[in-house]
């Protein structure tokens, strides 16, 4: 499974031959809303999440995925080109997420991992980088990083929105306290299972394992579609068995191929978890971070006490 993604060029010619047909189907003048209030159009739902409480009372904030769609393996639509013609400002993640957004027409954009303080940054070396690091996009899975990216965010809208900076200001203040306060209680949710060796099978949820826990001993596929051979997945299957590792946390909207390939061998539990959100019960940022706590530490406490749960390093 691998991202596809049109080349520029043939993107921009259709992309400009669906304007056309849009703006005459529409009128000449794009319908605005009755109070002409800013509007930002997102790429995923956690970005909506973000964005959403700053820009409360002034402006309107909307998502071009549906909840368990992968920004890896999108295509944009006719109706993502309409989206974001009409958006005060189009908001992405990085290229390694959704670098498809970039082909999109808009106005301005806001590329979220840039406005993220360097530090706060994970680094990963893709398998075909010839060594050369990257920098991980799941920064959202992390309150902590979000919290570190909201002054530089709320800069940038008042740089786009200069009448409605003192709400975005005040907005970014409450959402800090909010986020602190949620960082609080996903420490406490976790720490049962802290110290818990587990797989990956894609680089996910990183950025939360090094925040909080269960401890991370490997990744299955470096990026999505990149699965292993049959080598690697008998390395990983050798690697699995020494760690110690309790499961396999897997993405919902991405393949278990490679994780029930290793899963079968070693009998790891696989957990389905959800970094992206967006649908019933997982509306806001915290409904978001605070189910995917819920579902590790429950999965792994059971894990553990299961029958044949007794898995030893180098058994």
């Amino acid at each position: 499974m691998t991202c596809r993604r049109w080349g520029r060029g043939r993107w921009q010619i259709a992309a400009g031959g669906l304007l056309l047909l849009l703006i005459a189907a529409c009128g000449d003048d794009p319908p605005r809303s009755d109070d002409d209030r800013p509007h930002f159009v997102t790429t995923i739902p956690p970005f909506e999440m973000i964005l959403r409480p700053l820009v409360e009372g002034r402006a309107t904030a909307e998502r071009l995925l549906a909840p368990g769609a992968s920004p890896h393996t999108y295509d944009p639509a006719p109706s993502d080109l309409r989206a974001t013609t009409r958006a005060t400002a189009l908001v992405s993640g990085a290229e390694p997420l959704d670098g498809w957004a970039a082909d999109l027409p808009a106005g301005r954009r806001l590329v979220l991992l840039d406005l993220l303080p360097p530090a706060a940054r994970l680094a990963f070396d893709p398998p075909d980088s010839g060594g050369a690091p990257a920098i991980d996009p799941h920064f959202w899975t992390d309150p902590k990083a979000v919290r570190q990216l909201l002054p530089a965010l709320a800069d940038t809208l008042c740089a786009i929105d200069a009448p409605g900076c003192p709400t975005y200001r005040a907005n970014a203040d409450t959402f800090a306290a909010e986020l602190a306060a949620l960082d609080a209680r996903l420490r406490s949710i976790i720490e049962p299972v802290r110290e818990t060796p587990v797989f990956l099978a894609q680089p996910f949820f990183r950025y939360f394992l090094r925040r909080y826990g269960p401890r991370l001993v490997g990744v299955l596929e470096p990026r999505p579609g990149a699965e292993p051979t049959p080598r690697q997945l008998h390395r990983l299957v050798r690697r699995a068995r020494a760690s110690g590792a309790r499961a396999i946390l897997t993405q919902q909207s991405l393949s278990e191929r490679a994780a029930r390939a290793v899963a079968e061998p070693t009998a790891l539990p696989l957990v389905p978890l959800d970094p992206l959100g967006g649908g019933a019960g997982r509306t806001t940022y915290a409904d978001l971070l605070l189910a995917n706590a819920h579902i590790l530490r429950d999965s792994l406490t059971a894990a553990q006490s299961a029958p044949g749960s007794a898995h030893r390093p180098g058994r």
